[in-house]
């Protein structure tokens, strides 16, 4: 039988990825928006001295894409668990699994561009707040 604690934590962690998606589809409205308008893509992470290379818009527009699919599954996800009271496990672990696998993708792949460099407090910051979706992917691998 699982435990209470063990079942707030499984909660909590399901209640902030809802809350840290919802946020990152904000968060990608806005820089669709900035791209439209100025040709840049603002992020949290501030790109490197000198701005992004037109080589990276094609990279960053697909970890784009990969996101608003992930976003979308986690919301679905998140809703269902707790307004309408089922337990969509698997829905919930591709969505996660897309979200770590975007997530590793773009911090990786900024690397060689020199912005972790000149603003690795912010690169750590993003990094620190999508953290907590690792204990959810254990989580949701034990569940399905």
């Amino acid at each position: 039988m699982k435990s209470l604690q063990r079942v707030k934590i499984f909660q909590l962690l399901i209640g902030y990825y809802g809350f840290l998606q919802s946020i990152h589809i904000l968060l990608l409205a806005r820089a669709g928006w900035f791209l439209l308008q100025n040709r840049e893509i603002p992020f949290p992470a501030p790109p490197p001295p000198g701005g992004w290379t037109e080589n990276a818009l094609p990279f960053l527009l697909g970890m784009g894409l990969v996101d608003l699919f992930a976003i979308g599954l986690g919301l679905v996800f998140v809703y269902t668990y707790f307004f309408r009271k089922e337990a969509p496990y698997t829905l919930g672990l591709i969505s996660v699994t897309a979200a770590i696998s975007s997530g590793i993708t773009y911090l990786v792949g900024t690397l060689p561009s020199g912005a972790w460099e000149a603003n690795l407090l912010a690169y750590l910051a993003v990094l620190a707040l999508f953290s907590p979706i690792l204990p959810l992917f254990y989580f949701l691998l034990k569940e399905v």
